[in-house]
């Protein structure tokens, strides 16, 4: 395997150079890349690559000094210029210097690039055996930092002993003060499924040498790959520096990195960015704090730099109009306008709980998820079968959207198909019209409900009114409106202290004997009847 290092003072050539081929299927390892010659050679003695791909017109050290420096170090490297059609005399130059040869950077294609690595590679003198216990560290130096790092913040038993471990090797940082800042991609279930991006670890290279190139220039700083498709980077403040201020060059660098994977990659990101900590068991506590306050980007919305904050967690506490219960009472009258206004109402509530942990958010969602989908087979419609338009069911939206805001969209683009299939099923003679009146009034049961009125809602008179809407439920507005009223009495009654008067007057009825007599005649029990035989049944 020949390792390959990529120079140019422009981000993009690099991205490209490295998207242009497979190179381990090739035989070739790119084990790093730098933006100008100095950078270069620092990381020439890093990893001594076997074949560089060198723009020249870079500052502060330029192609050509890299090459003449690197000449005597290291005459085993062959330098690769990466020209422009108007760069004949500085290819010129460069090749007098040592370059081996030279490609067009912005029109080179594969086969031309592997051409030429090819005929460098055939050149580059056999150096034996590259196993040595030295050369090992060297080459997997990285992969040796990150397992440390795990096993230090991980571990709690052997702490000291990892931290022994870790001061040994070459690092960047020092680890006496230091901040972290933990890097996501947003929804990235959700876009791996659609299969938008570069393959995965092309895409977390490529990402890998964006960060590094805009940490790493201002400030000490270590970059890791962490997790599947996190970045995780450890920093060291300049002297001097306030928090405040270094806060505030995090937040810039760290839109600049939104808006290239905006642009390049087409996905979405979010930070979380600890405080200074300090002490053996600082770089700990900094990780904790940057993985914390990440996962609360639950309430909020992608391209944010969180910054972290003291918070006290609260248990959740849904009211009485969200519970789950009353999804079901609307499901059973097939009352999608009231579901579709109880999901909205709830997810609009849920937005407001910022002190609530997104876990245990999702949990409740997949409760409602559950009852939902009874629901709907109630009405012959299986919700499994909907997709919103990233092709997502509603339980994949519920786990997989990094965001609240995402799942409530999805589940209103479902819901929203499922009501469209139900109308559809009954042949279109279900009204929404009827749909809207009959969830308002049920809102709306303690005020005065005239016909009139309520037609006036719908654009209807009063008779077309009426007429739809018993051809619809099969009896008349009236009759369904106190058949409301006497439900809402009869979970009062049993759900409740308060006195007959008081229950007449949240159902609307001004007059407690009207209410007790209309209550009889549908129950066959009186109001304070109907009570106790609920007590007495309980208690059994």
């Amino acid at each position: 395997m020949k390792r390959v290092m990529i120079v140019d003072d422009e981000i993009l050539v690099r991205v490209g150079m490295q998207s242009l081929i497979n190179w381990q299927e090739h035989g070739y390892d790119i084990v790093g890349d730098a933006s100008n010659g100095a950078e270069a050679l620092e990381k020439i003695r890093q990893y001594r690559p076997d074949i560089v791909l060198t723009d020249l017109k870079m500052a502060p050290m330029d192609g050509f000094e890299l090459i003449e420096q690197s000449r005597d170090e290291f005459p085993d490297i062959r330098f690769i210029i990466l020209s422009s059609y108007n760069d004949f005399e500085n290819v010129r130059r460069a090749m007098k210097l040592g370059a081996f040869d030279y490609i067009f950077k912005l029109t080179v294609k594969p086969e031309e690039l592997l051409k030429v690595l090819k005929e460098a590679s055939a050149q580059i003198k056999s150096t034996g055996e590259r196993g040595t216990i030295d050369e090992l560290t060297r080459k997997n130096l990285k992969v040796i930092k990150k397992e440390l790092i795990k096993k230090l913040v991980t571990s709690n038993e052997l702490f000291h002993v990892h931290m022994q471990e870790l001061r040994k090797l070459p690092w960047r940082i020092n680890f006496d003060k230091v901040c972290t800042l933990y890097l996501t991609i947003d929804d990235f279930m959700i876009v791996r499924k659609k299969g938008d991006f570069l393959e995965l670890d092309l895409l977390l290279f490529t990402m890998g040498n964006i960060i590094e190139e805009l940490f790493e220039k201002s400030y000490q700083a270590e970059v890791f790959q962490w997790g599947e498709y996190d970045f995780f980077i450890i920093l060291n403040m300049n002297e001097h520096e306030t928090y405040e201020s270094f806060a505030a060059i995090m937040d810039k660098k760290f839109h600049i990195f939104v808006t290239y994977a905006r642009q390049y990659y087409g996905i979405e990101v979010s930070g979380g960015l600890s405080r200074a900590m300090t002490g053996n068991a600082g770089l700990k506590q900094a990780l904790k704090e940057a993985e914390e306050i990440l996962a609360r980007r639950f309430f909020t919305e992608s391209g944010h730099l969180h910054h972290y904050r003291p918070f006290a967690e609260k248990e959740i506490n849904l009211p009485e109009e969200y519970q789950i219960s009353v999804l079901k009472e609307l499901a059973e009258c097939h009352d999608f306008h009231g579901m579709k206004q109880f999901l909205n109402s709830l997810f609009s509530f849920l937005s407001e709980q910022g002190t609530w942990n997104p876990g245990k958010v999702r949990l409740l969602l997949r409760q409602v998820y559950r009852a939902l989908a009874v629901a709907l087979a109630g009405s012959g419609i299986n919700v499994n079968n909907y997709m919103d338009h990233n092709n997502v069911d509603i339980e994949a939206a519920i786990n997989d959207y990094s965001f609240l805001h995402g799942i409530t969209q999805s589940v209103s683009e479902i819901l929203e198909q499922c009501i469209d299939a139900f109308e559809s099923n009954r042949g279109g003679t279900r009204r929404r019209e009827i749909a809207e009146v009959k969830s308002f009034v049920k809102g709306h049961l303690k005020e005065e409900i005239l016909l009139p009125e309520i037609a006036s809602m719908v654009n209807m008179s009063a008779s077309h009114f009426s007429h739809i809407f018993k051809k619809e439920e099969g009896i008349s507005f009236m009759e369904y409106v106190y058949g409301l009223r006497m439900e809402r009495a009869k979970s009062l009654l049993k759900n409740s202290d308060l006195k007959v008067n008081e229950i007449a007057e949240q159902i609307g009825i001004d007059n407690s004997n009207y209410f007790s007599a209309q209550f009889k005649k549908r129950t066959g029990q009186s109001p304070l009847e109907y009570r106790q035989a609920f007590l007495n049944n309980r208690k059994i």
